[in-house]
């Protein structure tokens, strides 16, 4: 269901300058989290795709872009139908402690 973006009526394409560096597209990444917030509260679902950025050349093509632009990922985006079991499916995350190393000072992990 990756390559027909499960469904979703509407994808962005992520994309820099090949000029720039790991740093940029970090940059991209913190950006497209914001949105992806924003989406939600919105009341809006997405799904990001890093699959479609290893297929630059199809994307480009498809849309036009030129041939200087790295395709990072996509991003589908939609109502959410919640009548598609996969959509409604949560899983666990691992405790913050688990995924994190804060340095210095106390951190309070039970209440997070």
């Amino acid at each position: 269901r990756n390559f027909e973006l499960f469904d979703a009526p509407h994808v962005a394409f992520f994309c820099m300058e090949d000029i720039f560096g790991g740093q940029s597209a970090a940059d991209v990444g913190m950006y497209t989290q914001t949105l992806m917030l924003a989406m939600t509260a919105h009341g809006l679902a997405s799904c990001a795709q890093g699959t479609m950025g290893h297929y630059p050349d199809l994307v480009r093509e498809t849309f036009g872009l030129e041939d200087n632009m790295t395709v990072l990922y996509g991003l589908s985006f939609g109502y959410e139908d919640t009548t598609i079991p996969a959509n409604t499916a949560r899983t666990t995350r691992a405790a913050l402690n688990e995924s994190v190393q804060f340095m210095g000072g106390e951190i309070d992990y039970a209440s997070n």
